[in-house]
């Protein structure tokens, strides 16, 4: 039988394969979630559902954010630990201000949207939910999120154009 060697496999196609597989398992997860189980009446209250797969969609949900963070804190200090000479500036790309400008600006963004964050109470499962950091974390959630989704799809926008506008600055 053949060995796996990842150090031996391209970045892209490993990044593809990896993605390949996030994809097929969320696909997996949610489908479980909604169509085996889904109609399940609580039983404290019948009037609520209690879908058969909560736990493992939550369990799954929690293994990838923390499977994120991970890589992002290994990430940083990888790149921390690299010469500066080395990473500071790649092909005229001034890499470690943007890294430094990303890590800041979504730092900055989530304290924002923290404090911003309502503490109105919910109201959760027939009951109200009034716990005040509960309320404010899941706002800072939401918002930030819902704000780097917009830039996100801004830069996509951005980048798909640069072709258009750098044609057009090479004919002038």
């Amino acid at each position: 039988m053949k060995k796996l060697s990842l150090s031996h496999c391209p970045t892209e196609k490993l990044s593809h394969r990896l993605l390949y597989t996030l994809v097929g398992l969320t696909v997996v997860v949610y489908a479980l979630f909604f169509f085996v189980g889904y109609n399940r009446p609580w039983e404290e209250n019948p009037d609520f559902k209690n879908p058969l797969f909560t736990d493992l969609l939550l369990v799954f949900a929690s293994v990838l954010t923390l499977t994120a963070l991970a890589l992002v804190i290994w990430a940083a200090v990888r790149d921390y630990r690299r010469n500066e000479s080395d990473a500071a500036v790649v092909n005229g790309i001034p890499l470690r201000r943007i890294d430094l400008f990303t890590a800041i600006g979504t730092l900055s963004l989530s304290v924002i949207t923290l404090a911003l964050g309502s503490t109105e109470p919910l109201m959760v499962n027939g009951r109200n939910y009034t716990n005040a950091w509960g309320l404010r974390l899941a706002d800072m959630f939401i918002f930030t999120s819902s704000v780097l989704l917009v830039v996100a799809i801004g830069a996509v926008i951005y980048g798909a154009t640069r072709y258009n506008r750098k044609t057009k600055g090479q004919q002038s």
